[in-house]
């Protein structure tokens, strides 16, 4: 592997913070830098371990913070939702005004499964009708939502753009069915462990539904590095799947250095 191969890719994935059982060191500031150093990568979306698994707006300060001060290598917040309860003052569609409006937020990510709630429900549709008028993306995790579930999101609000990540390789059939049914739905490489998936993707007409991403904080980076440089698909569609699908999808808060690698 060329040691310049990813120079220029986007990582759509990160997670900044640290997970109480994991082996992995804590992902901070400077571990993301350090990561888009080492590969040359032209920027990354992060959201924050806490929003997860404390506080999601106490999280989204903490991923803006490192975007903020990241900005200039093209880093991007990815800030979590949650509905709110009685007596909290933030709205979702509040919430998505605030980043839209704002600098540095790129995405909203959902924990639905891990939140206890049903993303499905009547009260999730300002958000989802939210994300749809400003253009900001939607990731969530396959296991925190039904495929059933995502498919109901995807069909209700089809301009919508949702990117479904750490998919696992049992889950292809599942995978494929979706893309097929939602031209809305996107996969990162996180986890995207299916042999020769990357290539099946692109032979069949898919390789603009798939971003590169690492899940730096929850993986080994070198999962998805080597699953996309040691492909067998032509240096265009790398550079595609690299970064140009993520230029379309952050379009207007990425910098136009990460449009060029399309």
């Amino acid at each position: 592997m060329p040691d310049d191969v990813t120079s220029g890719w986007f990582d759509a994935h990160i997670v900044t913070g640290a997970h109480p059982a994991a082996l992995l060191q804590p992902t901070d500031r400077d571990a993301i830098a350090t990561h888009l150093a080492t590969y040359e990568l032209s920027g990354a979306l992060v959201s924050a371990m806490a929003s997860w698994l404390h506080d999601p707006l106490t999280g989204n300060a903490e991923a803006s913070a490192v975007a903020d001060d990241l900005a200039d290598q093209g880093v991007l917040a990815c800030w979590t939702a949650v509905p709110p309860v009685h007596g909290e003052p933030h709205t979702l569609g509040g919430l998505v005004g605030q980043a839209a409006d704002g600098e540095g937020v790129g995405a909203f990510r959902l924990h639905p499964r891990s939140h206890g709630y049903s993303p499905v429900s009547a009260a999730m549709d300002e958000f989802y009708s939210a994300l749809a008028v400003t253009g900001l993306p939607l990731c969530v995790d396959a296991a925190e939502l039904d495929w059933s579930q995502l498919a109901v999101i995807a069909t209700r609000f089809p301009t919508l753009r949702i990117v479904v990540s750490q998919v696992g390789y049992r889950e292809l059939r599942n995978l494929s069915a979706a893309l097929r049914d939602h031209d809305n739905l996107s996969v990162d490489l996180v986890n995207f462990a299916a042999h020769q998936a990357v290539e099946w993707l692109a032979a069949n007409g898919l390789a603009d539904r798939l971003l590169f991403a690492t899940g730096l904080g929850l993986r080994d980076p070198a999962e998805s590095i080597v699953r996309l440089a040691w492909s067998g698909v032509d240096d265009a569609t790398v550079r595609r799947i690299g970064s140009g699908n993520a230029a379309g999808l952050f379009a207007g808060r990425l910098p136009a250095a990460v449009g060029g690698q399309r």
